[in-house]
């Protein structure tokens, strides 16, 4: 089955011939690999599994785990332009290809837990060319798995969709945090990206569709004990809008200058924000509220300057 799913979507590729295709070792067999390079001409670079390879002559993982093999051996064999290697790193690498082989050789830094330090192993032309392609999808990976949607569901599409839902999150932390790097901005980690994202889902309100444009929409009174909640900060700082003060008869919990040992309560509230903010002789939150921050930027060190030679 994981053969016939590389080869449906190895159709879909406009040039096949002299192309190559990575995969991990769920996909990778010795068969797909002669399969792929008869019939289409198409070169494959994957891990495999030791079942899979047809049992070439190479160290048995026994000897491949053995304390006395230094990480960085390797062993390969070759036939009919189908290569197959064991390379030990963490564990054992299985790799079958038929584009990439052992050379030129170099090298990668692994971490020594004897020596407290990285130290340098020899690594194939394969291994790095595999990483090279590979290295986004296993990041990803990684990146979905990490805080995960709580769906649980017997019906196969909910789960699906929940991977949908974690997949373009993390997509789209990755496009922010490239924004972010490039305006000298420090970018918040995915669990508080997350967290804005799900903010932002439970806090927004449909507008009617018959609204006109840059009307603002009318204020409903809260219960007692219910918060308004936070506008978001594209809302907050959108200057198109016309953010005026409006006058209510109930009197609630200035959203900028209030903690929790002192509260200041305002009857003046934003149309556009729908939050309360005081407006007096002594405060004027709703100036402060509505200033948008200045992009931190960080401080270039200061040029040491050398003493003058007497």
């Amino acid at each position: 089955m994981s053969s016939k799913l590389v080869l449906v979507l190895a159709k879909t590729i406009q040039v096949l011939k002299n192309s190559t295709i990575y995969a991990d070792n769920y996909f990778t067999s010795i068969q797909l690999v002669e399969f792929l390079r008869d019939k289409y001409q198409c070169r494959y670079v994957g891990t495999a599994r030791p079942n899979r390879i047809g049992n070439p002559p190479l160290m048995s993982k026994k000897e491949m785990v053995k304390k006395s093999t230094p990480r960085g051996t390797l062993d390969y064999v070759s036939c009919n332009g189908v290569f197959a290697m064991c390379w030990k790193d963490n564990k054992q690498v299985t790799v079958l290809s038929s584009d990439a082989g052992v050379e030129p050789l170099s090298t990668a830094k692994r971490w020594n837990k004897d020596t407290r330090k990285k130290v340098e192993i020899q690594c194939p032309a394969v291994i790095k060319e595999y990483n090279g392609k590979m290295g986004g999808i296993d990041k990803s990976d990684m990146l979905t798995h990490l805080y995960k949607t709580p769906m649980k569901s017997r019906r196969w599409y909910i789960r699906l969709y929940s991977y949908i839902i974690d997949l373009c999150t993390s997509n789209a932390w990755v496009l922010y945090k490239r924004d972010a790097i490039a305006l000298l901005e420090k970018p918040m980690p995915l669990k508080d990206f997350q967290l804005k994202i799900s903010t932002f889902a439970r806090t927004y309100k449909n507008r009617p569709t018959r609204m006109l444009r840059n009307t603002p929409e009318p204020f409903v009174l809260l219960r007692k004990g219910q918060r308004t909640s936070r506008p978001s900060d594209n809302l907050r700082y959108d200057y198109s809008k016309f953010h005026c003060p409006e006058f209510v008869n109930q009197r609630m919990t200035c959203k900028f200058c209030s903690t929790k040992d002192d509260i200041h309560r305002s009857r003046l509230i934003c149309n556009v924000c729908k939050v309360a903010l005081c407006l007096n002789d002594s405060r004027n939150c709703f100036q402060d509220f509505h200033a948008a921050p200045l992009p931190h930027r960080p401080l270039r060190p200061h040029r040491t300057q050398r003493p003058l030679h007497q």
